[in-house]
C-alpha cells in the first residue's frame, strides 16, 4: 500500500487521499469535516451560513444569506482537506466554470465562485431551491408508474441535452442530483444539480486517468474501465434511475465487475404483470443500459422525444411530421390537419339504393292523394 493511501473502511482496498470513493467496492468515504462548525460563519465577507442542506463526498451544501442583497443562496463548500489535492481542486473549479456556461431552466444556475487556498475555503454560490430531490420522491413512491416519470425525465433529458450541446458531460447523474421545485403555474420544474465531476467533451486530462470518478451505482461500464466519458455515459445513468424508479431495485450489482459483465434483468421480469412497463418503454430503458455506448440512443434529445411520444402520442404528433411514406399514403401529417377535417361518419349509398329509399317516402303520399280523390267522387 502506498504511504499516502488509506484502507477502505468497507473492503480494505487502498484508497488515495484525493478519492472520495473506493475504486474496488464503491464505498463513499467519510469527509472527516464537521459541517456544524460552519454554522454562523461569514464566508468571503458575503455569505452568512444559516443551515445545513446536505453533505456529500466532496463537500457540504449550506443555506446562506447574501449580506449585500439579503436573499438566500445554496453555498457549496469544498472540504478543506481536498484543497490539497490538485485533482479535487481542479474538479471544483471546473464545476463552477461548466455550470456557469449553462443557461437552461433545467440546470441550476451558479452566481459566484471563489477559491482561497491560504484560508482553506472554496465555494460555489448557487440558486437556493425549495422542494425535493428525486431520491426522496423515489424512496417514498417506488415502484412508480411510468406516467409519473415521463414529465420528470423529459425535463432531465432537456437539461442534459443543453449540457451536451455545450460540450459538457455530467458524469455523476443520480437521484440526489435531480431536484423538483414548485412552478409558478402549479406544476413543477426539474433542475439538474452538482456538475462536480463534469468534463468537457474531447478534453482528456492526465490527472483523471484510472480514477474512479462518479457514483458506482450509476456509473456506465466505460467509466468503470477508466475510459473517456461521452453523452452516452450520462444516458446510461438516466437508464439506471428509470430502472430503479420503476422496480425499486438496482439495475446491477454492487461491484465494478457486476457493472461490467452482469446482464441487466428486464424491468418486466421484476414486476407483476399489472405493473410492468410497456414494451416500448422497456425497450428504451434496456437500450439506455447497453454495455456498449454505441448501442445507446444517439442523444439526450432523442431520449426526450421518445419519452414525450410515450407520454402523449397525440401531443407529440402536434410538433412532429410523420414520415414521407405515410404522407404519400394519404395519412394525417399534423394534428391541426386532423382537426380541420370533418370526420363525421358517412353511410355511402349506391344510386339504386337512393332511388329505392325515395320510393318509400313517395308511396304514402300517392296513396293519400288517391284516397282523397275517391272520397270526392263518392260525394
Amino acid at each position: 500500500m502506498p504511504s499516502d493511501a488509506q484502507p477502505c473502511m468497507q473492503c480494505g482496498h487502498p484508497v488515495q487521499p484525493e478519492h472520495v470513493q473506493c475504486q474496488q467496492c464503491g464505498f463513499e468515504l467519510g469527509s472527516g469535516e464537521a459541517p456544524e462548525a460552519w454554522l454562523g460563519e461569514l464566508i468571503d465577507h458575503k455569505y452568512l451560513i444559516e443551515e445545513i442542506l446536505g453533505v456529500g463526498g466532496m463537500g457540504m451544501v449550506f443555506k446562506a444569506r447574501r449580506q449585500l442583497i439579503g436573499d438566500m443562496v445554496a453555498l457549496k463548500i469544498l472540504f478543506p482537506k481536498f484543497l490539497k489535492s490538485n485533482l479535487q481542486r481542479r474538479l471544483f473549479e471546473d464545476e463552477g466554470i461548466s455550470t456557469a456556461q449553462l443557461d437552461h431552466p433545467n440546470v441550476i444556475p451558479v452566481y459566484d465562485a471563489f477559491i482561497d487556498q491560504q484560508f482553506g475555503v472554496a465555494y460555489l454560490a448557487m440558486e437556493y431551491l425549495s422542494g425535493f430531490t428525486f431520491k426522496e420522491i423515489m424512496l417514498a413512491e417506488a415502484p412508480m408508474r411510468p406516467e409519473r416519470l415521463y414529465p420528470i425525465f423529459i425535463q432531465v433529458c432537456a437539461g442534459l441535452s443543453a449540457a451536451h450541446q455545450a460540450g459538457i458531460i455530467h458524469r455523476d447523474l443520480k437521484p440526489d442530483n435531480i431536484f423538483l421545485t414548485q412552478a409558478a403555474d402549479g406544476g413543477f420544474d426539474v433542475k439538474i444539480l452538482d456538475f462536480g465531476i463534469a468534463t468537457m467533451m474531447g478534453v482528456v486530462k492526465e490527472d483523471e486517468n484510472n480514477k474512479l470518478l462518479g457514483t458506482l451505482r450509476y456509473m456506465a461500464p466505460e467509466q468503470c474501465r477508466g475510459e473517456q466519458a461521452s453523452p452516452q455515459t450520462d444516458l446510461y445513468a438516466v437508464g439506471v434511475i428509470l430502472y430503479e424508479a420503476l422496480t425499486r431495485q438496482r439495475a446491477s450489482g454492487k461491484s465494478v465487475e457486476s457493472v461490467l459483465f452482469d446482464p441487466i434483468i428486464p424491468p418486466s421480469d421484476r414486476l407483476s404483470p399489472d405493473k410492468a412497463p410497456s414494451q416500448r418503454l422497456e425497450a428504451l430503458i434496456m437500450q439506455l443500459l447497453s454495455k456498449d455506448p454505441l448501442q445507446r440512443p444517439q442523444s439526450a434529445l432523442a431520449v426526450k422525444d421518445s419519452l414525450a411520444e410515450l407520454h402523449n402520442p397525440l401531443g407529440y404528433l402536434t410538433n412532429h411530421q410523420v414520415n414521407d411514406q405515410q404522407t404519400r399514403q394519404g395519412r394525417v401529417t399534423h394534428q391541426s390537419d386532423w382537426e380541420k377535417t370533418d370526420h363525421t361518419p358517412i353511410l355511402e349509398q349506391s344510386p339504386l339504393e337512393r332511388g329505392v329509399s325515395a320510393m318509400w317516402y313517395l308511396l304514402p303520399l300517392a296513396l293519400l292523394i288517391t284516397l282523397i280523390y275517391l272520397m270526392t267522387r263518392a260525394l
